[in-house]
């Protein structure tokens, strides 16, 4: 019912109240009560997509019997999060290139469309290349203790 209120402080300044308007406010809060069920539905129908399978990841990504990381997987890391990059992509470029979903899963996982997930992966894939600290290196205190 709040929700009806507010849009109705919003739509009625422009066209003003209408002749009926418990009958449009009783209307209103219905639509939307329907809007969140559907919401609600789509949410559900969608989750068990986005729930990972019970696989074991493979033994690359396990590192040696030490629990030591490759080189290349803790540069990978430091990649992924990169302070030039938003919270969001460093998420999306996590899942991607560490626990190697698609581009597809990691769209559906964002809720939104691949070209759009593609074009936000490119975008920042650019943003850390653009930046002066190279992708190669990681910082220090990352290496600690590394021979």
């Amino acid at each position: 019912m709040q929700d009806a209120y507010a849009r109705a402080l919003s739509s009625w300044r422009d066209s003003g109240v209408p002749t009926r308007p418990a009958a449009w406010l009783t209307t209103t809060a219905r639509n939307r009560a329907l809007d969140l069920i559907r919401r609600d539905a789509l949410f559900r129908r969608a989750m068990p997509e986005l729930v990972m399978d019970d696989v074991a990841p493979p033994a690359e990504y396990l590192g040696d019997a030490d629990g030591d990381l490759p080189d290349d997987r803790l540069r990978l890391i430091c990649t992924c999060c990169h302070p030039a990059l938003a919270v969001e992509a460093q998420v999306a470029l996590t899942l991607r290139l560490l626990c190697g979903l698609s581009t597809a899963d990691v769209a559906r996982a964002f809720l939104v469309s691949e070209p759009t997930m593609a074009a936000r992966r490119a975008r920042s894939d650019a943003s850390v290349l653009t930046d002066a600290t190279t992708v190669a290196t990681c910082r220090p205190c990352c290496t600690r203790g590394r021979a």
